[in-house]
This record gives C-alpha cells, sequence and structure tokens, in this order.
C-alpha cells in the first residue's frame, strides 16, 4: 500500500466545518411505512450453528439487476473467530424473502486473513467492476468481480490480502466507501488505545490510499469500542452528510445519526451533529431509481429487513420547552436556592455561543461582570415527557456532582440524567434519550454547589424535536 501525503487532504478537510450550535435546519432520515424480511437465520450445513446470528451485511444490483447481500455470519461453527460470508439473491428491492445462496467467502489464513475473521463487506462500482472492501479481523481488504456475483481477492505484492489498519489489535473493520467531490471516502471502524473510532481514508482508484483520518469518537454516547460501529455515510445533498453510526444490536437496538456540511467530521468527543437515534442496527443505505431503501438487521438477530427511507429537514436544536427569550416561558424557572444576581442573563463574560439572547450562567452578574463564588438552584416548572429525545444545551464547569443540569422526575425526585459541561463556556448539544420514560411528569433543574475556577455552569434551554419536512 501506498499513502498519499496528508498535504492532499488538507483543503478538503478546512472546506467545510460541523454543524455548529445553531438551529439551521438539518436533515434526518425518517423510516416510512413497514419493514419487509428479505433473509433469514441460514442452513450452514456443518457450520451451523444454535447460537449463530447474521450480523454486518452489504447490499447491491449485480450486473444482471439482480441484488446481492451478503453477510457476516458470527458464532458459526466455523474454526477461529467463527465467522464467515452467506449470500441471499432478490429479483426486486422490494420482494420478501430472498434465495439464500449458501456460503459465499471464507476466510483464508494461507493469505494472511486470521482464522474466521470475516467481517461487513461493502461492494461499490468502479471502472467497470465490482469492488469489495472487507475487514479479515486486522485489516481492510478488498476483492474484485466482473459480474457482482464472484469475487476474487486483491492479493497485496506481500502475498496477503491486507491492505491497511489500524494496528495489529485495532480490529479495523466495517468498511463502506463513496464517492464525494470525485474521491472515494473509505470509512471504517477499528479500537484505538481500547476506544472505538470513526476513521476515514481517500482513494482515487481504491488501490492507493491517504493515512487515516479521525471523523467519529466519544460524545455523550461513550468512547466504548464497541460503540462505534458500522459507519455508513450519504450525502444527501450536495454538500450535506448524514453520517450513522452503531452503538447496540438486538433487541434493544440502536444506532445514533449525526449531520454535517463536513464529510470528516461528524462529531469528534462532542454532539454538535447529533440529530436522532434509531432503534435500528448496523444499517445500509442504497439508493434505486430515485427512491432510497434502508437495511437492517432484525431485532431477534436472525435475519435482515429492508424498508423505504425518506430524508426530511427539520430545526437542528428543535422547539423550546420553555422558551428563553419567550417572557411567558422565562417565567416557567425559578432560582429556589443562592444568591444569583438572576435567573437569566442577555449580557455575558464570555462567548456561549447561544441560540437565545437571554440564557442561564450559575457565575454571571448583571452588567457582564462574573463571579464564580455565587452558588444556587435554578428549576423548570414541571412538564411531561411526550417526545423520544430532547435536546439541551450545556456548558461550564466539567465536575458532575458539583455543576451540572439534571432532569428531575415529579413526585419521586429521582435523577433520569445529568449533564455538565467540559470546562469550556460554549453551549454543547447534548441529547436526553427519554423513550424509556415517555408519560414522566419531571423538570429540568441547573445547580450549582461549586466555589473557584470552573465552578459554573451554563445552560441554553431544552428543546423537543422540530416537526420534520420530508425533502426527498
Amino acid at each position: 500500500m501506498r499513502c498519499v501525503p496528508l498535504l492532499t487532504i488538507v483543503p478538503a478537510l478546512l472546506a467545510g466545518c460541523a454543524h455548529a450550535n445553531s438551529n439551521d435546519d438539518v436533515i434526518v432520515p425518517v423510516i416510512e411505512g413497514d419493514w419487509w424480511r428479505v433473509a433469514s437465520n441460514p442452513d450452514l450445513g456443518e457450520y451451523t450453528s444454535e447460537e449463530q446470528e447474521p450480523v454486518d451485511f452489504g447490499l447491491w444490483q449485480a450486473a444482471d439487476g439482480t441484488w446481492q447481500l451478503w453477510s457476516c455470519i458470527r458464532e458459526t461453527k466455523y474454526p477461529g473467530h467463527t465467522r464467515l460470508f452467506h449470500g441471499w439473491e432478490g429479483a426486486n428491492i422490494t420482494d420478501k424473502d430472498w434465495k439464500p445462496l449458501g456460503i459465499t467467502m471464507t476466510s483464508k489464513p494461507e493469505l494472511g486473513e486470521p482464522e474466521g475473521g470475516l467481517q461487513a463487506p461493502h461492494v461499490v462500482r468502479h471502472d467497470g467492476k465490482f469492488v469489495m472492501a472487507y475487514g479479515d479481523w486486522t485489516n481492510i481488504c478488498f476483492a474484485t468481480s466482473t459480474d457482482g456475483k464472484s469475487f476474487e481477492r486483491i492479493i497485496q505484492p506481500d502475498g496477503k490480502t491486507g491492505l491497511f489498519s489500524e494496528g495489529a489489535f485495532a480490529n479495523s473493520r466495517d468498511p463502506m466507501m463513496v464517492k464525494i467531490n470525485g474521491r472515494w471516502h473509505l470509512y471504517y471502524t477499528a479500537i484505538t488505545g481500547g476506544k472505538g473510532y470513526g476513521y476515514c481514508r481517500l482513494s482515487d482508484d481504491l488501490k492507493t490510499w491517504s493515512p487515516s483520518i479521525v471523523v467519529s469518537y466519544g460524545g455523550a454516547i461513550g468512547d466504548n469500542p464497541w460503540w462505534n460501529e458500522c459507519p455508513q455515510v450519504v450525502e444527501v445533498l450536495p454538500g450535506e452528510f448524514v453520517y450513522f453510526r452503531n452503538q447496540f444490536y438486538g433487541g434493544g437496538n440502536k444506532n445514533w445519526v449525526y449531520y454535517s456540511k463536513n464529510p470528516f467530521n461528524f462529531g469528534i468527543d462532542n454532539d454538535e451533529g447529533l440529530v436522532t437515534d434509531l432503534n435500528i442496527a448496523a444499517p445500509e443505505v442504497v439508493e434505486v431509481d430515485g427512491k432510497y431503501y434502508i437495511a437492517a438487521l432484525t431485532p431477534e438477530l436472525d435475519g435482515i429487513r429492508i424498508a423505504r427511507l425518506r430524508w426530511a429537514r427539520r430545526p437542528a436544536i428543535g422547539v423550546p420547552v420553555y422558551g428563553f427569550d419567550d417572557p411567558e416561558g422565562r417565567a416557567k424557572w425559578t432560582m429556589t436556592e443562592g444568591d444569583f444576581d438572576a435567573v437569566f442573563f442577555t449580557e455575558t463574560h464570555a462567548a456561549f455561543g447561544a441560540v437565545t439572547e437571554n440564557v442561564i450562567g450559575t457565575c454571571e452578574q448583571l452588567k457582564g461582570e462574573y463571579d464564580d463564588e455565587r452558588t444556587g438552584v435554578i428549576e423548570s416548572e414541571p412538564f411531561v415527557l411526550d417526545e423520544p429525545s430532547y435536546t439541551l444545551l450545556v456548558g461550564g464547569g466539567s465536575d458532575e456532582q458539583t455543576v451540572y443540569v439534571a432532569i428531575v422526575e415529579e413526585g419521586t425526585g429521582e435523577e433520569l440524567a445529568r449533564y455538565s459541561g467540559k470546562n469550556q463556556n460554549t453551549l454543547q448539544k447534548v441529547q436526553f434519550n427519554a423513550a424509556v420514560h415517555g408519560g414522566k411528569t419531571v423538570r429540568v433543574r441547573v445547580v450549582d454547589k461549586s466555589k473557584g475556577p470552573w465552578g459554573h455552569i451554563n445552560f441554553g434551554g431544552i428543546y423537543r424535536p422540530g416537526k420534520p419536512e420530508v425533502i426527498k
């Protein structure tokens, strides 16, 4: 493998920026209608196991127009890491119960592939050929085909199939390729320093690749090594990108969706671009005759399903539960303890990056001065959780024990969530997953029990999702 100099990438990196703390419109996916099953847990012959599960997969249209689906099947009786590829074929994307094709690929240790380590195939068309990227447990590898059905591995000059990775124990995996501004972008995940990262590399020919670029990491979801999997990037409109990041499989499946105008930044230890979450796992998005479809694992991990996908615009942050720039909204917030100059301020000692003129800042004083010795508590009036998620804008100190914003259940006093800043005054978006708390009556509590440097919390409000408007 040859790598292009990083200097050739920098102009592209600087061409855009991640969606900032504003309430401009963003693009979100909308799953429309019912799912239909296209694949079930397959018969693997001697490798069949009661524990086996179809997981990460690839979906593409072959030269003869048929649809091909190859899935990694894990926990089989195949030796080593237990994984292999099994395929299905469908005449139309909308057909149910596609024809099983049997085992389509197994690992080749003689080519350097760890036994039973095949993961997540992905296929694109390039220069008249079908090109497949896949993980072998350590490396990202490639294979080609003329018909989109039978693939031959590309063997590198060292006699192995591995082309690149993030290290011997990083488990580089889940590649997907998309052409942006005339260049192939390959997104994948890997474990670096025990933490899960989303990476990207660039190529003009799918042979020579740039050094890796971190495009996704951490945030409120966390840096668990398995919580940044199955990256899927779609350029919905020119220069507007949506990134799917998988966290959980199975009955509690969870996928997080980010919006950005920069294909190299989908939230690097922040949630500015986080726009929604979906109860799906390992999604693959395809466009057919101007229509979009999304494929995902079944919640039971016994197959793969497809549904129609639409794209909609909605405000990035949403609609305030109690508006800070509305006198009636501000009247819903009360100082219940402490010695703050006021509940709301329009002039602050530092730039908050707020979307409203009025903000809550527990070290702020009138006339733009500040005092970190002030302490107290500010609370909202109660309201009912009637949305699956809410967005909060939080900044200030990072000590979660002494400076924080909490969602507190009325009556029981139970904290359903708590958020602090990152020792910076700029407000950051955080997402409150309210789906499991639907119908509960809660209030927002802003708490400052700290004195001294970064002994304050900044709050820009809590917002319910705005109404999405379908655009395609």
